[in-house]
């Protein structure tokens, strides 16, 4: 047995047809309310969080229609899989922004901020769509002359290229950091992911290297210095353990220690410890039990802390 989780590189050939569908009706769909965002929110800081979000969305979307559905264990086509939405996407907002420069009306507002009102026309999204030589040549006239500006001065030409290179780059980098291809083990045998578990949080593991070389060996005192944390800023571990129905197991496990914010709002730094490692059924049923042998008293006033590894 592996020491560690390596995927197959396999995949069910219906994840291509999964990954059609969802470029052909979400993607454009994400791309339309992409840019209407940008257009009616003329405050440039929030287009790029509304840029990192249309990120996020097409990383969901790929993981869990594509990659979990059709059982993509191949790193490589999980990271095409998700470029490639991205950029249907970031073109489908290319056609629809386009399309409303083309059918600008009255503006609304003050020489600091306002908006101009706009819709699209199907017949010209087509066309553009179908056209992307017509397309980027729009695109290259009004980056030229630049269509809203800051503190009454016109943004456009270099300015405008970086500040579109930017949320481009926002839509695509966070789409390939949140796309989830292949971290969860896949059981070749009974052909279905693995069952993911958050166990309990337990006091931080502060020896990184003797756990991992305990979890290889076998050794069945692996786990003797776990304990249940027992308050809700109290810095932890996670557990998170994946189990097949033919008994295989493996384990991931995080640090998590918590520091205040500049808003004074609690937060955990995420430490990765060791990802996918085989645990024999001895160390599971350990592992599992800790919360059976260690009973904590619990503080009334707060409560276990559960953290979520995103896992599909």
């Amino acid at each position: 047995m592996d020491k560690y989780y390596s995927p197959s590189g396999k995949f069910d050939p219906k994840a291509i047809l999964y990954f059609i569908l969802i470029s052909v009706i979400a993607m454009p769909l994400l791309g339309l309310a992409y840019s209407y965002a940008i257009w009616y929110i003329p405050i440039i800081y929030l287009n790029f969080l509304i840029a990192g979000a249309v990120g996020f969305a097409i990383a969901w979307l790929i993981s869990k229609f594509v990659i979990k559905l059709g059982k993509v264990r191949n790193k490589a086509l999980a990271v095409i899989f998700a470029l490639l939405a991205s950029i249907i996407a970031l073109y489908s907002s290319w056609v629809v922004w386009a399309d409303l420069v083309i059918n600008m009306g009255e503006s609304y507002g003050t020489s600091r901020i306002g908006i101009t009102a706009s819709n699209v026309d199907v017949n010209q999204l087509y066309i553009l769509a179908t056209n992307p030589a017509t397309l980027f040549e729009l695109i290259a006239n009004i980056n030229e002359y630049g269509t809203w500006g800051i503190k009454s001065t016109t943004v456009s030409g270099t300015i405008l290229t970086i500040i579109w290179i930017i949320e481009a780059l926002l839509i695509i980098g966070v789409t390939l950091l949140l796309t989830n291809g292949s971290r969860v083990p896949f059981c070749e045998l009974s052909n279905k992911w693995f069952e993911s578990k958050n166990l309990p949080p337990f006091n931080v593991v502060e020896n990184r290297g003797e756990l991992i070389k305990a979890i290889e060996s076998g050794d069945p005192t692996a786990f003797d210095t776990l304990a249940l944390v027992t308050k809700a800023d109290q810095d932890h571990s996670v557990f998170t353990l994946f189990s097949s129905s033919n008994n295989e197991n493996y384990l991931t496990v995080n640090n998590m220690k918590g520091k205040f914010n500049k808003d004074g709002e609690l937060e955990f730094d995420d430490t990765l410890l060791v990802e996918n490692i085989y645990i024999n059924n001895e160390l599971k049923n350990k592992l599992v039990n800790v919360k059976d042998i260690i009973t904590p008293t619990l503080d009334s006033e707060e409560t276990i802390i559960e953290d979520k590894i995103i896992t599909e």
